[in-house]
């Protein structure tokens, strides 16, 4: 049975995914940053013709970079000196983001859309049919093709990815059908001014993708509201209301912690040590309290099964990617071998992102990659810390501002008038806001006065000090 709880109360968003009460994948609204795939509204704020570059201002801190060539009107050569012609300053346009951000330099961007589905890549002004070299049943290819022309005007286009190889003809139309929706509701947009029109990487389309509608059963939220509008209407959801936070409620940020740990244990007493360098991830079997009812070998294998499949939990759950080796318990036969190496094999099955398991190596380890789509689970949640000379990992002052505000939730049905609040400089800032908007708007959803007591520290926290009257609590700071 899968499962999804979505906590979206607070300013993070936290969405997990349990399959039989046990957490497979969990998400945050924070700790990524690309905006690759991103649409906005964008105003232009210079156009420098020997450059062949404008300049659009998109809401970053940099004004983005389009070439003349990555606009709908560049891909025709006659038009490449009117460039001027074509493009104002102070003109609103849509544009969608290629490279992110680096250094000094802001953006890349193009006009020529692309939104990308699980069967298609559609083309709002591609004018061109497309199919994935990956399919070579060239009945196939000419049936797609033949497709495209029929679904499409002339100036759209698509591209049929590999996936269509195994696809009903009516899911592929079903899931173009709703890109061009998707396309028309934000193309169509009337307000002049610079906006995020559609967000590739939101939490809410990124968890969607992965976990189809019709593979949940059940959604559990503590904030219908909040919900986006897609999980209503295709999954019946249910209402937490209790104080607790809903993640807590459910077991699930028990799990959480856990898969922070480089210690997993499993079932039977033995357990994985998990431990990630800048070139690869490496993960050490060992027996631990587990001796094992038969001889050694037999041991070995049966905790090495155990641990094929926690270690493809643990790969989702934790989104480590990269190169993978895995010092599993020796096993002299090589029927043993194959077999976990199967076992292993299976348990990804469900992995949506791309994974490949190569064999034994002579020294008896296993070899592994699994696509990197981000970073960590990790690496997004915590920083080095300062005070180890970055040997250690602290959470990050995002991380503990977002608890600081879970914890207010849970404490917002008191009596008190205010609450006084010990905490670094760091998380104090994040919980003001810019012109301190976002502690303003926590005081009036809570009916709290929340005081700030700002202390030095080596690294980000926060501690509830205590409650009571505003006027007493000020007198602590």
């Amino acid at each position: 049975m899968k499962k999804i709880i979505i906590n979206c109360k607070q300013t993070e968003k936290r969405i997990a995914v349990l399959e039989n009460e046990e957490l497979v994948q969990w998400y945050s609204s924070e700790g990524r940053s690309s905006v690759v795939g991103n649409m906005y509204i964008g105003r232009i704020e210079d156009i420098l013709p020997k450059m062949n570059a404008i300049f659009v201002n998109i809401g970053l801190e940099k004004n983005g970079f389009l070439r003349f060539e990555d606009t709908i009107e560049g891909k025709h050569p006659a038009k490449v000196n009117q460039m001027r012609s074509q493009f104002q300053k102070g003109q609103y346009i849509l544009v969608q983001v290629m490279k992110d951000p680096f250094d000094e330099k802001g953006a890349k961007l193009t006009t020529n859309i692309e939104l990308t589905g699980d069967f298609i890549v559609y083309l709002p002004n591609g004018s061109m049919v497309a199919v994935s070299k990956k399919i070579q049943s060239e009945q196939k290819r000419n049936k797609l093709y033949q497709l495209g022309r029929n679904e499409l005007s002339k100036e759209q286009g698509i591209i049929f990815r590999s996936s269509c190889n195994d696809a009903k003809e009516s899911e592929i139309i079903k899931e173009l059908e709703c890109l061009k929706e998707e396309f028309s509701s934000f193309s169509t947009i009337k307000q002049a001014k610079v906006q995020l029109v559609w967000e590739t990487n939101s939490i809410w389309n990124k968890v969607s993708k992965e976990h189809p509608f019709h593979t949940i059963d059940e959604i559990i939220t503590d904030s219908i509201e909040q919900l986006d509008q897609r999980f209503k209407n295709s999954v019946s959801c249910k209402s937490y209301t209790g104080k607790e936070n809903i993640f807590d409620a459910m077991k699930v940020q028990e799990q959480i912690n856990r898969s922070q740990h480089k210690h997993v244990w499993l079932k039977n007493g033995a357990f994985l040590v998990i431990e990630s360098t800048e070139a690869m991830t490496v993960i050490d079997v060992n027996t631990g309290k587990f001796i094992g009812k038969h001889n050694q070998q037999i041991s070995a294998f049966e905790t090495n099964m155990l641990a094929a499949a926690e270690i493809a939990r643990q790969l989702m759950v934790r989104d480590i990617g990269g190169m993978i080796v895995i010092d599993f318990i020796n096993m002299s036969s090589k029927k043993d071998q194959d077999a976990v190496r199967n076992e292993l094999i299976n348990s990804l099955k469900n992995d949506r992102v791309l994974t490949k398991v190569f064999h034994f190596t002579q020294l008896g380890l296993l070899e592994m990659t699994r696509k990197r789509t981000s970073q960590s689970i990790l690496q997004a949640t915590y920083q080095p810390c300062e005070t180890c000379s970055g040997l250690g990992l602290v959470k990050t002052a995002d991380q503990i501002a977002f608890e600081l505000e879970r914890k207010l939730w849970e404490m917002s049905t008191s009596d008190y008038e205010a609450v006084l609040v010990e905490c670094s400089k760091e998380v104090a800032e994040l919980v003001m806001g810019v012109k301190n908007e976002h502690i303003n708007r926590l005081e009036k959803a809570l009916l709290t006065k929340i005081l700030l007591k700002v202390t030095p520290g080596p690294k980000p926290y926060f501690d509830i000090l205590r409650f009571g009257n505003e006027n007493e609590l000020k007198t602590l700071i």
